[in-house]
């Protein structure tokens, strides 16, 4: 009997990571788009529910899980807390659409450079002892689609719509 196997194609698991990357930062651009400079910075009572606040918290630790050194990461960027810093001090929509292009760009650059063979050989440099690249990929992403979605609930709450979880390809 003959195999019915046929061998992924080079990088599969890499394009797989790139487009789902893609997806959750688009969405994640889609939910900081839909909301008003006022709906920006309320919420109450604790960062997870202040969309400037989660975006913040978004765009750090996608970049934290990229980073070359688990030390590298500048938490409180000029002293910046997003958990606690006064609202008109963190970065506005405009600034964070910006940054989020930027940290999207970071993350694709590091998935194409591991390709398959860096993603299942390397050790993670910002992750716990021994943990593969592609394991803490997989992590990143759903950490990333974690907040995107709180993110975009409340988009909804706030009566923006939630951004939608998949394009429309005929767009």
């Amino acid at each position: 009997m003959e195999s019915t196997f046929t061998e992924p194609p080079h990088d599969a698991v890499t394009q797989a990571l790139r487009t789902e990357f893609k997806e959750a930062f688009r969405m994640f651009a889609d939910a900081v788009a839909r909301l008003d400079d006022t709906a920006w910075g309320e919420g109450e009572p604790t960062w997870t529910e202040v969309p400037a606040r989660i975006s913040m918290h978004i765009l750090l630790t996608a970049e934290f899980y990229v980073s070359k050194d688990r030390d590298a990461t500048d938490w409180e960027p000029g002293g910046l807390r997003y958990w606690d810093s006064p609202i008109d001090a963190l970065p506005d929509r405009a600034a964070t659409l910006a940054e989020i292009e930027r940290v999207a760009t970071l993350v694709d650059t590091y998935l194409v450079e591991n390709g398959d063979d860096g993603l299942r050989g390397g050790k993670a440099e910002t992750a716990g002892e021994g943990q593969s690249r592609v394991a803490w990929m997989v992590y990143a992403l759903r950490h990333l689609q974690h907040h995107v979605g709180q993110l975009s609930a409340q988009c909804k709450i706030r009566g923006f719509g939630a951004a939608p979880w998949e394009v429309d390809d005929e767009d």
